[in-house]
């Protein structure tokens, strides 16, 4: 009987070892040359009964010069299509861009491109949003931060909803997208 308790402990003992060895130290030090980002959208609590906005992209100015056809990086976003975001109570978020791998340079702005379907639901009585030809069917928001290799950026955009609804006539409101991006930090190895 004790020989079985021995050979068991010694096998168990064998097994922990070499789980804990099977990582070489090479792996240790891997990394590479990129950051991630994850890009989450959040919204205030509102009054209307729904705000649907059609979400196309979500991209991230890499140049200083908006206007260079390179300047914006279009990132795998995920989640497009038209949300009701007036459904996001309670630090409930839409989840855009998850562990996309972007380079690790300054990044000046981050954009969240719209489609035609935007509507607002207020007091039962739809409004088609019309959006400032100032926003070009986006909202964009200063990051200004330097990504840093290693590292995991996750950016929140808030929308605030009352904010950004002008109601006009019987059937139309004007959007102004007011929102605000709060970025959190974490090391990756």
């Amino acid at each position: 009987m004790t020989f079985s308790r021995i050979t068991k402990a010694l096998i168990l003992s064998l097994s922990i070892l070499l789980s804990f060895s099977s990582c070489s130290p090479q792996d240790e030090d891997e990394s590479f040359e990129n950051s991630l980002v994850n890009v989450k959208l959040a919204a205030t609590p509102s009054t209307l009964n729904a705000l649907n906005l059609d979400i196309k992209e979500v991209q991230l100015r890499v140049l200083e010069d908006e206007n260079d056809p390179n300047a914006w990086l279009h990132l795998n976003t995920i989640n497009t299509g038209v949300h009701d975001l007036t459904e996001l109570r309670n630090n409930a978020i839409i989840t855009l861009v998850d562990f996309e791998q972007v380079p690790a340079e300054f990044i000046y702005n981050i954009k969240l491109v719209l489609g035609d379907d935007n509507t607002a639901v207020k007091y039962g009585l739809t409004y088609d949003l019309q959006i400032d030809d100032a926003y070009e069917n986006a909202s964009i928001n200063i990051v200004e931060k330097q990504f840093q290799k290693n590292k995991l950026y996750e950016l929140t955009l808030e929308l605030n909803i009352d904010e950004s609804i002008d109601f006009t006539t019987q059937s139309e409101a004007n959007f102004q997208p007011k929102t605000s991006t709060m970025m959190r930090r974490f090391n990756l190895f």
